[in-house]
């Protein structure tokens, strides 16, 4: 099977709306709708996750509910457990991972299906200045560099905010990262903060994935209202 989690329990501290990013409207359309529409030629079930206390905003959708504030890495890993505590993973079960803040145009994920060999797939851009920057690595590794905590780099690959993986493959990653950066009190502990965030599992684990290139792309993300009125 396929499926798809979309990411939307964030703290919303760049964003000053109350109602969620995932629930702006864009172009007309309710940004997580379009997005669960374009999801769903590709995916069997797909859950938007959200944090308990906005659960109200998600309840007509399929959601899971989670306590928010833990990084975008805790989140997909809840989402991945309690979805296979539901549907089980076989071992050629994948997910598409997609943050709630961007709108994903169709040829995105028709190039994922397109180009995946069993190892995770990052879509990416080239930019100037990247917030994050993506480097692939021998073996099917890559590294992660983030310009908010002073890891600067003058150009390079930016993902999209989509992501693609074997089901079991990422949940065990994210597993051990877990457990390396957990403490006794249950908090995390990180260099780059107390959460864990996704994108960390890159440098932390031995986790695979290729750098897939998208060229003549407009990266369709955003943290701002100012941001989201340049998405058309």
């Amino acid at each position: 099977m396929k499926f798809g989690i979309i990411l939307s329990a964030g703290n919303q501290t760049r964003f000053k709306s109350a109602t969620p990013k995932a629930l702006v409207n864009v172009n007309g359309k309710i940004l997580l709708e379009e997005n669960i529409l374009r999801m769903s030629k590709y995916c069997d079930h797909i859950f938007t996750i959200c944090s308990s206390q906005n659960e109200h905003f998600f309840e007509k959708y399929n959601h899971i509910a989670i306590s928010s504030g833990k990084g975008s890495g805790d989140a997909v890993l809840k989402a991945l457990l309690e979805i296979k505590q539901k549907y089980g993973f076989s071992s050629n079960d994948t997910c598409f991972i997609l943050w709630g803040d961007c709108l994903i145009e169709d040829l995105i994920y028709k190039k994922v299906v397109e180009n995946y060999k069993k190892v995770g797939i990052v879509p990416c851009v080239f930019e100037e200045k990247p917030y994050v920057q993506i480097f692939q690595k021998q073996d099917n590794k890559i590294d992660v560099l983030f310009s908010k905590f002073g890891e600067n780099a003058s150009s390079g690959f930016h993902d999209l905010s989509i992501f693609y993986f074997n089901c079991e493959e990422i949940l065990k990653y994210l597993l051990d990262f877990q457990n390396k950066i957990i403490g006794r009190d249950g908090n995390y502990v990180h260099k780059h903060g107390n959460e864990m965030e996704f994108l960390d599992v890159f440098n932390e684990t031995d986790i695979k994935a290729q750098i897939l290139e998208i060229k003549n792309y407009q990266d369709m993300s955003f943290n701002t209202i100012e941001q989201l009125k340049n998405i058309k």
